[in-house]
């Protein structure tokens, strides 16, 4: 097991970080790879499992390149504010080769996602929120930042009163 966190609080959490997972029930994203909810000293934290890597892969995130955990990780330490904060990465090896990997974040409370004023004719604020997001964008690229991949899911969007603040769910290819 390797991991990475600037967080000392969280160590016994995450050298159990499996056993966790495996227990939860609180899964918000389930498909190639699958997102859970996890309190932990009182925090909410999203749990990011990515997919058992092929063979293959398992060589090349063992040897030559970074694991997406690791790249989510890094990536959400560069591009802070515009993420939810990243906590940490953790990789478990298996005959000396990557076999699972997972990012953990700060929860980020969310009212929807972008897919919902995009998909709903009637969605209120529409436009606002387009305009707004064009600026988030705006902000993005004034930093050297390119999302690459905003995908209706990524994109979360907390209203307070008339305002619309935007955050990025980041993907390890999204940078």
């Amino acid at each position: 097991m390797k991991f990475h966190t600037t967080q000392d609080r969280f160590i016994p959490f995450l050298q159990n970080i499996q056993t966790h997972f495996d227990a939860s029930q609180n899964s918000i994203h389930k498909a190639r790879n699958e997102i859970k909810i996890i309190t932990q000293n009182n925090q909410k934290l999203n749990i990011k499992s990515f997919k058992k890597p092929h063979f293959l892969n398992k060589i090349i995130y063992t040897f030559f390149k970074n694991s997406k955990a690791k790249k989510s990780y890094l990536n959400a330490i560069k591009i802070q504010p515009f993420t939810p904060k990243p906590i940490a990465y953790v990789e478990f090896f298996k005959l000396g080769l990557l076999d699972r990997s997972y990012y953990i974040s700060e929860h980020f409370e969310y009212d929807f996602t972008i897919r919902q004023p995009l998909l709903d004719l009637s969605f209120p604020n529409k436009e606002i929120i387009f305009k707004e997001f064009a600026k988030f964008t705006l902000k993005l690229h004034e930093q050297n930042i390119l999302h690459k991949d905003y995908s209706p899911g990524n994109i979360l969007i907390k209203q307070k009163n008339d305002l619309y603040f935007y955050n990025s769910r980041y993907k390890s290819n999204g940078v």
